[in-house]
């Protein structure tokens, strides 16, 4: 069966005083309906336009796609006229303007938000995508309901109640549930069609997508809806900068809009369009499995109180902040207190994918959603707070930048857990991305312009509660990237990583109660995170040093580990190695040295500093002769294949790598199956060339680890595999592998 065969679309083009839409409304239909180009089904596709395409033509044309599509079905909804709100004594009403409205019997002849919002509840399918081509430039106008928009006279312009507002009639039409809501422009610009162009600048970038002119080279016959987007989003600012599409984000799934012309089929890669069939098959086994996308931890008639949770990249909606948002609700203390997600669905990734990091693209839309949400969505509410996560941060920062001052007055609470602020290093960007990532760097124009944006539109006091939080092992934000551009009196740092930071297990966690005191204006303070554990990550190590080495003797494992990364960060390396050779708990303890060992490792990757490498080699290297000795297998593969790391990545010496390499494998054959052994057999036999054996366990290895650990073993075959073959192309396959393994 054709895979569009449960695809449906309407293509609404009113005319009326506005015939180009009519244009633009048909040539989407044409490419629709041609077997050689998407292959929708003619029998699927409405098209309606001028006298059909009045309130009675579009609400029985949505009762068409109620009566013939069911949950499988994708639905393309497209839209080209006017669209806006009109003002009554108390309230704004949002309206689409079919063929034939009469400004005096508006109620009888629109068709209004909650009638078509009503109507799209009513599909069963929710694969639905809305196109919203609206506020059309004045060289498109020649009367109508909105005829006096271009008017000079000021009493013309009193009298108009009704006004041009497709970024309010979307969140107003948005119900929720996953339609993918996309309008040609924000609420204060226009919809141009340019010079010599037959079709607006939306539509005409629609139309290039659809017949898959947006990119050169195809991995299947498809053209999925993310594709759409970014192409849209992408290139109207580029061709009109006076013009910049919105979009929501809960999008149900990627799902597929159209085919490809069938010229450029014959292009697709075989191989990748076999494992493109498989990954489809995956998704159709998976979807009954599937969670629903989660819109809202709680929402309540009576609320005046919002928290808006909003995720990074690496997160989704319902699983980022763990058990933070039940405990919350579970708290009488946020009784009247909604709480909601905001950022991506699960299904959907953002420009460069569920890495750590995404697009400065990604940024800015999710940031223009707020405002708008800011304005439309969220105006029942008298106070909002805002918690968000790694680059969830920076979406939060220059949304309140963005957010007209009569709004921003409700923002009551920000708390930024490990945001990037003042950007990444570009040496960890470089070592570890490739510099895919270079807008998120440190000096890039991106953080700078946020920087001075920031400081212009905010002067300390900040009219909201400001806490900026840092985590005790954040292995991807550094702390003067967190909190250098806040004064010290908004720093707080809670024990974690990058991930688990905001994943607390149960009520005792300073996560939790940060949030909850913070907003319920109890002070906080660290009751749960060790102080020497926040000194230690603060790199103030003197006050370590002079807690903890007057008891040297009797301090627990954990304390030593603090003592002797803070020897260490003084430069007291002597010291440290002396307590180690000697101290009773670790002069046996390779696991300790291997920890230690561990993280000049991470500071070489973000630093490549021969000190941080000799270092780590070092650690390794005892830990290891002591493990020989005690014939400790576990501990024997753990050591031997980071010796077999550190000798190629930091030595570039491969025999070295090879005699540890194969020294990890021996050891690891004595030992119980588990993910690290599976890690360890993968990233040895990727060292001694054998790639097949590498991905088979690799795989073993992704099934079994978390987000962190799949970060972790990422790290090691990435920087590994990378510096053995002495290249670094992002389309090889292995290093493809590796990030659809462990980074997706």
């Amino acid at each position: 069966m054709n895979n569009l065969d449960n695809a449906y679309a309407l293509l609404i083009g009113v005319g009326d005083d506005l015939p180009d839409t009519i244009r633009d409304a048909t040539a989407i239909y044409n490419i629709l309906v041609d077997d050689k180009l998407a292959g929708y089904k003619e029998e699927n596709v409405l098209l309606i336009t001028n006298e059909k395409a009045d309130r009675k033509g579009i609400l029985e044309a949505f009762d068409f796609l109620v009566k013939n599509t069911n949950e499988d079905s994708s639905v393309l909804l497209f839209y080209s006229g006017h669209g806006g709100q009109y003002e009554l004594e108390d309230e704004s009403k949002y309206f689409l303007q079919p063929y034939g409205m009469i400004a005096d019997q508006y109620e009888e002849t629109w068709v209004s938000a909650e009638e078509l919002k009503e109507k799209i509840n009513n599909i069963a399918s929710k694969r639905l995508v809305f196109f919203l081509d609206c506020c059309h430039a004045e060289g498109m106008t020649k009367g109508g309901f909105f005829s006096n928009k271009g008017s000079s006279n000021s009493e013309d312009k009193k009298n108009n109640k009704a006004t041009e507002n497709p970024e309010g009639l979307a969140q107003k039409i948005d119900n929720d549930k996953g339609i993918s809501i996309v309008s040609s422009c924000r609420e204060d610009q226009l919809s141009y069609i340019l010079d010599g162009d037959k079709n607006s600048l939306f539509t005409k970038c629609l139309l290039q997508v659809l017949k898959a002119e947006h990119k050169q080279h195809f991995e299947e016959d498809y053209i999925r809806i993310s594709e759409v987007i970014q192409f849209i989003f992408r290139k109207v600012p580029e061709l009109e900068p006076r013009q910049r599409p919105y979009v929501n984000l809960q999008i149900y799934d990627d799902f597929v809009l159209s085919y490809i012309p069938k010229e450029a089929r014959k292009l697709v890669n075989p191989k990748a369009q076999e494992s493109n069939k498989t990954e489809n098959k995956n998704e159709i086994t998976q979807k009954s499995e599937r969670k629903e996308i989660v819109t809202s931890f709680r929402k309540t008639e009576g609320a005046t109180n919002l928290l808006l949770f909003i995720h990074g990249f690496s997160g989704e909606a319902s699983d980022t902040y763990g058990k933070i948002p039940e405990m919350l609700c579970e708290n009488s203390k946020m009784d009247g207190w909604d709480m909601l997600p905001l950022g991506y669905s699960q299904y959907v990734k953002p420009e460069l994918g569920k890495d750590i990091w995404a697009a400065v693209e990604d940024v800015n839309k999710i940031a223009d959603y707020l405002v708008t949400s800011f304005k439309y969505k969220f105006e029942k509410y008298n106070r909002i707070a805002i918690v968000g996560h790694s680059l969830g941060g920076l979406v939060a920062q220059r949304a309140l930048i963005e957010i007209p001052e009569k709004l921003r007055s409700k923002l009551s609470h920000v708390l930024l857990f490990g945001t990037p602020s003042a950007g990444i290093d570009s040496e960890l960007l470089t070592r570890l991305w490739n510099n895919k990532y270079a807008e998120m760097s440190s000096d890039g124009p991106f953080i700078k312009k946020l920087r001075e944006d920031w400081n212009t539109t905010f002067k300390d006091p900040y009219p909201f509660k400001l806490k900026v939080v840092g985590a005790t092992n954040d292995e991807f934000v550094s702390n003067k990237s967190c909190y250098s551009s806040f004064k010290e009196e908004h720093h707080v740092t809670i024990s974690g990583s990058h991930l688990t930071m905001i994943k607390p297990n149960d009520e005792n966690t300073d996560c939790y109660n940060l949030i909850l005191d913070t907003l319920t204006g109890n002070k906080f303070y660290n009751k749960y995170t060790n102080r020497e554990e926040i000194n230690l990550a603060l790199g103030k190590y003197d006050a370590v040093v002079k807690e903890l080495l007057p008891k040297v003797k009797s301090i627990s494992q954990n304390g030593l580990k603090q003592l002797i990364f803070s020897l260490e960060g003084l430069d007291r390396k002597d010291e440290a190695l002396e307590i180690l050779n000697n101290h009773p708990s670790a002069k046996s303890d390779t696991d300790l040295m291997g920890i230690i060992g561990g993280r000049y490792k991470r500071q070489y990757l973000n630093s490549f500093s021969k000190n941080d490498g000799d270092t780590s080699f070092s650690y390794y290297s005892k830990a290891l002769a002591l493990a020989t000795k005690e014939e400790n297998h576990n501990q024997i593969y753990y050591h031997a294949i980071n010796l077999a790391f550190l000798s190629i990545a930091f030595q570039n010496n491969e025999s070295k790598m090879l005699m540890y390499a194969k020294q990890a494998l021996t050891s690891a054959k004595e030992c119980r199956d588990n993910l690290w052994k599976y890690a360890t057999i993968a990233e040895a036999n990727m060292y001694i060339g054998n790639m097949k054996k590498a991905k088979k366990f690799y795989s073993k290895a992704a099934k079994l680890a978390g987000v962190r650990q799949k970060i972790s073993i990422h790290t090691n075959a990435y920087n590994g595999y990378i510096s053995v073959m002495q290249m670094d192309d992002a389309n090889d396959k292995f290093i493809k592998f590796l990030k659809s393994s462990f980074l997706s």
